[in-house]
């Protein structure tokens, strides 16, 4: 029941790519993966999670707000991050406050996930198991391919955005004096880091498709 970043799947009839993956834990102990999916014949974005105790999965996809009257709350509490792949928009240790809710027969679901700065919507079903199934051999498309080149250099510039937002951060409390000494013992032209750093991503966009 645990997919991988990169894999396609087809649920029923269509083919999707996982382009993120998180990985949750919550106020009562549960453990769970939720994906999130880009349709191949038109890109929108969709989430895939496994329901222990439906033995389904829940599909759905985000949302605004909407009418709960026939709708039943069915859990809630709170979930952390605890890990992240690929193309998300959360970070480790990440807290939501969440509420799931269900119409009368179980076939329209709803959920509410309350985060530190914004609030997120979601609508979906459950799908039995034998619907979805990992697809090998897939022809994905460019613009799945273009969006998974932005995942890997951002994993390769983001710890160097990082560094350089601090070093930037605590300038005034070193003298800079130190840094000219540095740049004359290296005898580098200051633009050589700026080159290196474009060449790696330029190689990482041209050659790594």
């Amino acid at each position: 029941m645990k997919f991988n970043y990169g894999e396609s799947l087809r649920i029923r009839s269509d083919v999707y790519t996982i382009l993120g993956k998180i990985r949750y834990i919550d106020t009562h102990g549960r453990i769970w993966y939720e994906y999130k999916l880009v349709k191949h014949s038109n890109n929108k974005a969709f989430l895939l999670r496994w329901d222990k105790k439906r033995d389904a999965y829940h599909f759905s996809k985000l949302c605004g707000k909407a009418d709960l009257a026939d709708m039943k709350l069915v859990d809630s509490g709170y979930q952390m991050v605890t890990g992240t792949w690929g193309e998300v928009d959360v970070g480790i240790t990440d807290t939501a406050k969440y509420k799931a809710y269900e119409n009368a027969d179980g076939t329209a679901t709803f959920s509410v996930q309350e985060w530190a700065f914004e609030t997120d919507y979601s609508k979906g079903f459950y799908i039995n198991k034998e619907y979805v199934s990992v697809k090998q051999d897939v022809e994905i498309t460019d613009a799945i391919k273009d969006r998974m080149d932005t995942v890997k250099i951002m994993k390769f510039v983001g710890p160097i955005v990082w560094i350089l937002a601090n070093v930037l951060l605590f300038m005034p409390s070193f003298d800079i004096q130190i840094l000219h000494d540095i740049h004359n013992f290296l005898t580098w032209p200051y633009i050589v880091g700026g080159n290196i750093i474009l060449g790696l991503i330029l190689f990482f966009v041209l050659f790594k498709r």
